[in-house]
């Protein structure tokens, strides 16, 4: 028991750390760039706040991406209810220890269709393949190896073979979960990461910041959000998303331009699935018609 709690503590702890030297670096590249982000305009206003209000409409429609995925690994029973139920958590990924987001969705997900142990091993299964989607989807920095030279002096092989030692350990991954819906599950992500490229890709057009390749952002992105989903931190990923989000985007991008453009991402997500929170019953509504799916296993 003693043990346990000292492992909960250290944990605690090493969160805590990582979002101290988050907090610091951003700070840092704050304090490097206040010239230029007091100097900051808005060259066109409306145009960026119809952006914003365009990219709140692509979140929300994205995490109905997520849900669908969500969907899949339960095999469509009660998609209604388990719709709505995960629309709600998603705001609660924001509290502090960054797991009552899956706790919420488990306990009231839980009836008398769904065990502890279908439940725990769909969330396993939505772990592993959000994994799989992110790091796949982030090997496009690599079509700009020069932009990412302290990424690549530190990998021990050629960016190729780390390419195709994922793809295989993907194909090796969707054979063992044969029979769960990984392929429809990784396809979803995948409209997820590149929804959230997009995003990220309109609001640099819409601020008149220097243009940057689609797939160049769109990797920056997924690489951020999986090192915020795995590094132990702050609640949401709060911190360490942004921090490797600037490195990554950097010397490309300015430092103050990316700074400002993952906290706008941050911002517009609170909103939107603040957005999602208060809508759930409606957005939840379409989701019945996969009632006819029930028990269907997707390929």
């Amino acid at each position: 028991m003693k043990y346990k709690l000292w492992q909960k503590w250290l944990l605690g702890i090493f969160r805590l750390v990582i979002f101290l030297l988050a907090c610091y670096f951003i700070y840092h590249v704050i304090q490097e760039n206040i010239t230029a982000l007091k100097a900051l305009e808005v060259k066109h206003k409306p145009l960026f706040v119809g952006t914003f209000i365009v990219s709140n409409l692509i979140y929300i429609m994205l995490m109905m991406a997520l849900v669908f995925a969500w969907l899949v690994l339960l095999k469509f029973k009660e998609p209604q209810r388990c719709a709505k139920i995960y629309f709600k958590s998603q705001i609660m990924k924001y509290l502090p220890g960054n797991i009552f987001h899956f706790m919420y969705r488990h306990q009231q997900t839980k009836n008398k269709n769904f065990t502890h142990k279908q439940l725990g091993m769909a969330a396993l299964h939505e772990t592993i393949i959000l994994i799989i989607g992110a790091f796949l989807v982030s090997q496009f920095l690599f079509i700009w190896p020069g932009e990412i030279t302290w990424l690549t002096n530190w990998l021990p092989m050629p960016f190729w073979v780390l390419f195709l030692i994922e793809v295989i350990g993907a194909i090796f991954v969707a054979k063992i979960l044969i029979n769960t819906g990984f392929l429809t599950t990784l396809i979803s992500y995948f409209a997820y990461f590149s929804g959230m490229g997009l995003i990220t890709y309109l609001l640099i057009f819409a601020l008149g910041f220097e243009s940057q390749p689609y797939l160049f952002i769109t990797a920056c992105f997924s690489a951020s959000w999986l090192a915020g989903y795995v590094i132990p931190g702050a609640p949401g990923g709060t911190g360490v998303r942004e921090v490797v989000f600037i490195l990554l985007c950097t010397p490309k991008m300015a430092e103050y331009e990316a700074l400002i453009i993952i906290a706008l991402i941050r911002l517009l997500s609170i909103l939107a699935e603040t957005i999602i929170y208060l809508m759930a019953s409606r957005l939840s509504q379409p989701y019945r018609h996969f009632s006819i799916w029930s028990d269907r296993t997707m390929p």
